[in-house]
């Protein structure tokens, strides 16, 4: 459990350092290109809505998948896109550190959230929310942008495990593997 905890601390405080490093940064023109190529051309602007940081992450993640040899249109769809429920939600760099301290101390609270109804929109509560239900609410929105059904699953799925508990040699299904590519390449980066 240490070594768990010592390794999402770590994590944490990289991702922090990453998204103010990169929070005014715009994609460079060859970024820009590389997202164009992945993505159904109504899922641009979904991805370019996105606050810079959660682009440079996003991007992080699909260059990751393609260092380990992935090319799997799905995977660099929900690369991509895996987090854009976030940016259409009021979540903050506020929230989310707010999200992981809270998920120190209360590890059901988002659990509690996900089955509760949206709050208003504008409510105090309401990016927490979405943040707690991102992975379902951009699912929604990247099939409703024509992405890939793979991707909208893999989306969809993104959060459901811990990657410590995924064992990839022992996966069957084709979804598990990317599913589980897509959640170590998010975790690393």
């Amino acid at each position: 459990m240490g070594v768990t905890w010592l390794h999402r601390a770590v994590y944490r405080v990289r991702q922090f350092g990453s998204a103010l490093a990169t929070r005014g940064r715009p994609l460079a023109e060859v970024e820009r290109v590389e997202v164009r190529a992945w993505l159904p051309t109504a899922a641009w602007p979904l991805f370019d809505a996105m606050p810079r940081n959660d682009q440079h992450h996003s991007l992080n993640v699909l260059c990751a998948l393609r260092a380990s040899g992935h090319a799997e249109p799905a995977l660099m769809q929900a690369a991509l896109l895996h987090d854009v429920a976030k940016s259409t939600g009021g979540v903050t760099l506020f929230h989310r550190i707010a999200v992981v301290l809270l998920k120190t101390g209360r590890t059901d609270w988002a659990a509690r959230l996900t089955q509760t109804p949206a709050p208003t929109r504008g409510a105090l509560c309401y990016p927490f929310w979405v943040h707690a239900n991102h992975p379902g609410l951009g699912a929604g929105m990247a099939a409703a942008a024509g992405c890939d059904p793979l991707a909208v699953t893999l989306i969809r799925r993104h959060q459901e495990t811990e990657r410590s508990t995924l064992n990839v040699g022992t996966l069957n299904v084709p979804t598990d593997r990317l599913l589980a590519a897509l959640q170590a390449a998010d975790d690393d980066n």
